[in-house]
């Protein structure tokens, strides 16, 4: 991607010890560089936070290198390493190094508008529900499951990245409120996480999730086009997604019913538990009811969605119709 003048770093300078490539993306706390250790020939992936959003307030960022503490502490096949946490002596940039991953996000991946196999979803899910396993475990909630913050590793496998704005259950929010006070991003975000970020558990996590997954079947995500205040007012009303076979419609009635079940606005009724989750995933004929999901109504054409479109045929049957009655009044009088 481009580079701009308002990033925190300039590629080719030197960030402590490392070289600093390029950059990697931008998000609302921070930004990420691929940086190499020269001296090792080694390349790293740095996030730095945007002094901006945390004002040099030392209470941040001692909330955020404890919590970084556990990231580099725990090892796990689907969570992106993280090596090092600190402050930048020369700069006071507060920075985490982890584990470059050259196979890029799944969002890169969405960007591409290739469609996704069903297994393929599935294996990504499971990755990132093996991920909110141990999250959970050591008691903590991730609260940002999107696309850009799933990674591939070379063999393909996915990872779970940025642990950055999670919450300790029994502990106080490392330092990533945005400006406006919620945390996180909104278009993944369960209702209750809309309320109030402090009090959510893992079935927040597993609510992103089924977002990710809708995305990754359609290509779409449920909330597309809609503001953060209408989608929470819907599921305040008990308002549930459509199915994704309105989109894909060859999308398998397991699958439909799980990301059903994972984004239902009420938190009581989705999978209680990240293993609940892995089970599912694992056994997919668990999810099936006798009460099974109706099959939707043929996907409607894509010019009826645009109004615009739908007026002007109209507009056209209309007077090639005049059109007619007029050519047949002339020949009746002839």
């Amino acid at each position: 991607m481009g580079e701009d003048n308002h990033t925190i770093l300039r590629p080719g300078s030197l960030f402590g010890a490392y070289r600093v490539l390029k950059r990697l993306g931008k998000g609302g706390m921070g930004e990420v560089y691929l940086v190499e250790d020269e001296a090792q020939h080694r390349k790293y992936a740095v996030k730095v936070l945007d002094p901006e959003s945390h004002g040099r307030d030392p209470e941040f960022l001692k909330r955020f290198i404890r919590e970084s503490e556990f990231a580099m502490r725990v090892r796990h096949p689907n969570l992106v390493e993280v090596y090092d946490a600190g402050i930048d002596p020369e700069s006071g940039i507060c920075y985490l190094t982890m584990e470059y991953l050259p196979g890029g996000s799944l969002r890169d991946l969405l960007a591409q508008r290739v469609e996704m196999s069903f297994p393929g979803v599935m294996t990504i899910a499971t990755d990132i529900a093996r991920a909110l396993l141990l999250v959970e475990r050591n008691g903590m909630v991730h609260r940002d499951v999107k696309p850009d913050n799933i990674m591939f590793a070379a063999d393909g496998s996915a990872k779970l990245t940025d642990l950055g704005i999670s919450r300790f259950s029994y502990g106080s929010d490392v330092a990533a409120t945005q400006a406006n006070g919620m945390v996180g991003t909104p278009a993944y975000m369960a209702p209750e996480q809309m309320l109030d970020a402090h009090a959510v558990d893992i079935r927040a996590d597993i609510y992103s999730l089924g977002i990710v997954m809708y995305e990754m079947i359609t290509g779409h995500r449920p909330t597309e086009g809609q503001n953060a205040m209408r989608t929470l007012a819907k599921a305040i009303d008990g308002q549930s997604f459509p199915d994704v076979r309105y989109l894909r419609p060859d999308t398998p009635v397991y699958l439909a019913r799980l990301v059903s079940e994972m984004t239902l606005p009420a938190v009581q009724e989705r999978p209680e538990s990240a293993w609940a989750l892995l089970g599912l995933l694992s056994h997919p004929e668990r999810i099936l009811r006798a009460e099974d999901l109706p099959p939707p109504p043929p996907p409607r054409p894509p010019w009826y969605r645009d109004r615009g479109v739908l007026y002007a045929a109209t507009a056209m049957i209309l007077a090639t119709s005049a059109l007619l009655v007029a050519l047949v009044t002339v020949f009746t009088r002839d």
